[in-house]
């Protein structure tokens, strides 16, 4: 029942996944480092979207806690 926003940080090589709820950021979902995101457009895939998917699935699965 939370609306969690997923915020994407670019750092050295990589983009962070941050989650974030009323602009305050929880937790870091995960790390999307640029040699994984260029194989995956090549494969005609969004990188950004499949960490999204992959971070849902932990939360669903107890894996990522997102605090009170």
């Amino acid at each position: 029942g939370r609306a969690i926003d997923v915020l994407v940080e670019p750092v050295d090589e990589a983009w962070e996944l941050w989650l974030c709820e009323s602009g305050r950021r929880l937790t870091l979902g995960g790390t999307v480092p640029i040699d994984d995101a260029v194989a995956a457009w090549r494969e005609g895939k969004d990188p950004v979207l499949l960490m999204v998917d992959h971070i849902r699935a932990r939360i669903a699965n107890g894996e990522l806690d997102l605090g009170d």
